[in-house]
Order: structure tokens, then C-alpha cells, then sequence
């Protein structure tokens, strides 16, 4: 028979502990997820290399760059072109000329009109061609320079050159143009002439009633003459007021010379 042996309390103690490191190594050791010195829990730390990992973003394109404008690019196509009778003045650079026929057979022809200030009026030639110039000029653009010349035999103009088409400018040649009254015989060529001296000008508008007679040898010398002082290439727009017969084909022949048109006017 086995006698049952009493074992001390420090033994009991000593043969524990040895049991739980025992029983600790036969487990694997186990990683703590605690911090300080608490003691770890049996939980295994999760790396950061298992967690799942985002699709690359997709690279992003930076919008088109547009250029911005040139504001220092003077496109004269920008602006109104002038316009006179209803009909617009194309013009490679912002200049015009106007170049108003006063000889004698102006004063004649009575009819009705739109005045300058939208009313119904009635009046010759002169009356006429007057309001539809006075019109134009106060529709200018500021950005335009312009000038006025008017003839019979003799011419004159408003200005010795193209002035720019200020409200103070524009308020002068409407004046000088009410001011205007018929005289003389009818000096075409020379009148045109003048106007295309300006060789920065590209734009001559006329108004006549006919055929010239005075300041050139015939139709032919005053073709010749306007044609030859045409070296910049402006173009000429004849309004023919009520002109018939030759002196309609004179002034048809004009604007065809200069790639210009022409229209018939009341």
C-alpha cells in the first residue's frame, strides 16, 4: 500500500508554477497587442500589409489651356462697318471718304424723303444725299477716321485729313455738310482723286447725279483719272441719285474700276 505523502505549501506552489510555463510553451507564444505592461491577449496583431489595398487612382488630365484674346489686336471686321442708304461699307482698314456731288443739277428733282430726323420731308438732290452722309457720319464707330469733300468744278473738304470719328469730329462735318449748297458744273475725277490722295484711306463713298463735264477730258479722262490715283487699291461705292442713261453707266463704270459697287438711289 502507498502511504499518501502531505507536501508542503512552498512545493505546491514551486510544481504550479512549473505547470503553467509548461502548459505556456506547448501553446506557442503569442503576440501581444497591449501597449505598456499590461499583460498581451492571446489575439494575433493584424499587419498593415493584409488590409486590402485601393486601385490606383486614374491619372488626371488638366484642362485645355485656351489662349486668352488679344485685346491689343485691332481686327477692323470687329466693329459695325459703315453704312450709308441702308448698305454696308466694307473697308480693309477703319477709314472712309465721302465725296458729295453740290454741282448745279443737284438743286433739282423734288421728292420725298426720310430726314435726319426720321421724319418725311420733301427735297431736291442736294436735301437727299445730304441726309443719308449725315446719317453715316453719326453711325461711325469711334474707331474710324473719316472725311468729307464736296465739288462741282472746284473741290473742298472738311478737313485737309482724315480725322478720327470723335462725337466733337462727327458734330463738325455734320455742320459743314448742312451748310453745303449746289454750284457749278460737275467735276468727278479730280473730286475722287483727292480723296484716294490719303493713301492709308481704303474706302471712298460717292454720291452723284451723273455724268462729269468739267476738270478732265470726258468720261474716259475722269475713269483715267481716279483709276491712276487709285494705287492703294480702295474700293469705290458709287450711289447714282436718280441718274439715268450715260450718266448711270459713268458711275456703274466707276466702282466696277475699283472692285467697288454701285446703287441706284432716289
Amino acid at each position: 500500500m502507498i502511504r499518501a505523502t502531505t507536501l508542503s505549501a512552498p512545493l505546491v506552489l514551486l510544481l504550479a508554477t512549473l505547470a503553467c510555463a509548461q502548459g505556456t510553451n506547448d501553446m506557442g507564444p503569442t503576440t501581444g497587442t497591449g501597449t505598456g505592461g499590461g499583460p498581451a491577449t492571446g489575439a494575433p496583431a493584424q499587419s498593415s500589409l493584409d488590409l486590402p489595398l485601393a486601385p490606383p487612382s486614374a491619372p488626371v488630365t488638366p484642362p485645355a489651356q485656351v489662349p486668352e484674346e488679344d485685346d491689343d489686336d485691332d481686327d477692323p471686321r470687329d466693329t459695325p462697318p459703315p453704312t450709308i442708304y441702308g448698305e454696308e461699307i466694307d473697308t480693309e482698314s477703319d477709314t472712309i471718304y465721302y465725296v458729295i456731288d453740290i454741282s448745279y443739277s443737284m438743286m433739282t428733282d423734288r421728292q420725298s424723303y426720310t430726314t435726319i430726323d426720321q421724319t418725311i420731308g420733301s427735297g431736291p438732290r442736294i436735301d437727299r444725299a445730304k441726309a443719308e452722309l449725315i446719317k453715316s457720319v453719326r453711325g461711325l464707330s469711334d474707331n474710324f477716321s473719316f472725311n468729307v469733300i464736296a465739288y462741282d468744278c472746284s473741290t473742298t473738304s472738311w478737313q485737309s485729313a482724315m480725322q478720327e470719328a470723335t462725337d466733337g469730329n462727327k458734330n463738325s462735318a455734320i455742320a459743314w455738310v448742312t451748310a453745303l449748297r449746289p454750284r457749278g458744273a460737275t467735276g468727278t475725277g479730280p473730286a475722287a482723286a483727292l480723296a484716294l490722295a490719303e493713301k492709308d484711306n481704303m474706302a471712298v463713298v460717292l454720291l452723284t447725279d451723273g455724268s462729269p463735264n468739267c476738270g478732265a477730258s470726258g468720261t474716259a479722262g475722269h475713269r483715267a483719272m481716279i483709276a491712276t490715283a487709285n494705287t492703294q487699291g480702295a474700293s469705290i461705292n458709287v450711289f447714282g441719285i436718280a441718274a439715268t442713261g450715260r450718266y448711270r453707266a459713268f458711275c456703274q463704270a466707276v466702282a466696277a474700276d475699283s472692285g467697288g459697287s454701285y446703287f441706284d438711289v432716289p
